[in-house]
């Protein structure tokens, strides 16, 4: 029987473009493709091979000055082959091999004047996992340094309530929704990443912990106004289908999450103060991003951060172009580095939609709060409730909520559309006993 890819699924494989490690997928593969093509040597070694990611792959000249000696010698040879291809002679070939082979301890030479952003050494992707320079956070791209040697500096600056492990029993007899959001601290100032200190601190806004900030002043979560709006109908819907609590339950999304947000956007900024950039890559980069949000003022403007506070798609943009080849290694700021800094050391290794590190107890019926007496920087609305509590530990979304990933599969509908669905989906549990008894299961084991 022919594979049938339903439109959900469709979508889903979308969705995967944009958030998965290779978001110039389909673009990849007609420039691998065309790499095999007679003349691509050639091509790229003067610097008119086109990139997925847009631009041009570097030439020969830029990677001699860059130090990617492996990268240099491939074009010497790559070049060599379409030269003889065009002649129909051998002798070209042997010409660049005897350059490749002579020609390591220039390369080496042209190296050691590069003063590029520091690059994690060429390596297989096993020996790059396990040595560390290979994580989710670097969304495909291997890290600077390991990440067990990152460092940042930080300090509280502000009261959480004290956390609470809450017992799933008395949780029963009520219903539960997926509250998803990114993996960044809460109550915190980030004061510099990397040895590098800021001229003015970045407050950390949350992330799961926002409902302990927030708690006290009877918020626990925040959003735009519709994504704000559709969680406060679904519990309201609960509270109506079921009886019992309606409680809102933390869903670690990925990674990248972290890119929309505007600590994300002003950690950025204060490392760009920093930053040994020449005026003309910052001039590419304005270019760059201009071709995609012409609205951009500029990174040079006074205005500029401002404007990416009250602008979500063009801080979303804002950090994808930033984290091009060409730019990293103009050195701007680490984008992988910079995710890690924000990022809750309990949810770094956590698979996607993770639940269940902070709960809140819902109000159904309520209106969403638009003047809050603390607002978040990055959302215009927030959730009444209270802070529950959270587990020890995040539990898989499919424990959590088990009976919607029962319903798929006897839907046989493909786990391959599952992390989407359930995005999409927000399902209601009920905390029933079958509930509860396979958490109380999971959390023995």
């Amino acid at each position: 029987m022919a594979n049938y890819l339903d439109p959900e699924e469709q979508l889903f494989q979308a969705y995967q473009a944009l958030q998965s490690s290779d978001p110039y997928a389909a673009r990849r593969m007609l420039t691998t493709a065309g790499g095999m093509a007679p003349g691509a040597g050639l091509m790229e070694a003067m610097g008119l091979y086109p990139r997925a990611e847009g631009g041009y792959e570097p030439s020969l000249g830029q990677n001699i000055r860059q130090g990617e000696i492996a990268n240099s010698l491939l074009q010497l040879l790559g070049a060599g082959g379409d030269m003889a291809m065009a002649t129909g002679a051998l002798a070209p070939v042997g010409m660049m091999m005897k350059a490749a082979a002579q020609g390591g301890k220039a390369l080496k030479a042209g190296s050691k004047a590069s003063k590029a952003a520091p690059k994690a050494p060429r390596m297989s992707a096993a020996e790059a996992r396990e040595s560390g320079y290979w994580h989710d956070i670097g969304a495909g791209k291997k890290l600077p340094v390991p990440i067990s040697q990152m460092s940042a500096e930080r300090e509280p600056v502000r009261g959480l309530l004290d956390r609470i492990t809450i017992d799933p029993e008395k949780m029963q007899g009520g219903s539960i929704i997926p509250f998803a959001g990114d993996r960044s601290i809460a109550g915190q100032n980030l004061l510099g990443i990397g040895g590098y200190r800021f001229d003015n601190p970045v407050y950390l806004e949350g992330g799961y912990d926002f409902m302990r900030t927030h708690s006290p002043e009877g918020t626990v979560w925040a959003s735009n106004q519709g994504a704000a709006q559709a969680l406060q109908n679904r519990i309201n819907k609960a509270a109506g289908d079921f009886s019992g609590d309606v409680y809102g339950v933390y869903s670690a999304m990925g990674p990248l999450a972290m890119d929309y947000n505007v600590m994300m956007a002003d950690a950025l900024f204060e490392q760009i103060k920093n930053s040994k950039i020449t005026k003309k890559a910052m001039q590419e980069f304005d270019k760059e991003l201009r071709a995609v949000r012409p609205e951009w003022k500029g990174i040079g403007n006074p205005e500029s951060r401002a404007q990416l506070e009250a602008n979500g798609a063009l801080r979303t943009a804002f950090v994808d172009r930033m984290k091009l080849d060409k730019f990293q290694d103009a050195n701007f700021p680490n984008i992988a580095y910079t995710r890690w800094a924000l990022t809750d050391p309990k949810l770094l290794n956590e698979p996607m939609y993770s639940s269940g590190l902070a709960i809140g107890r819902m109000s159904p019926g309520s209106e969403l709060v638009f003047n809050p007496l603390t607002p978040h920087k990055t959302y215009d609305s927030q959730l009444r409730g209270q802070y529950m509590g959270g587990f020890d530990q995040s539990i898989p979304r499919e424990i959590m909520f088990p009976d919607w990933y029962r319903q798929r599969r006897a839907e046989g509908r493909p786990e391959s559309g599952d992390t989407y669905s359930f995005m999409r989906a927000k399902p209601i549990q009920q905390t029933n006993q079958q509930w509860l008894d396979g958490l109380m299961n999971y959390l023995g084991r």
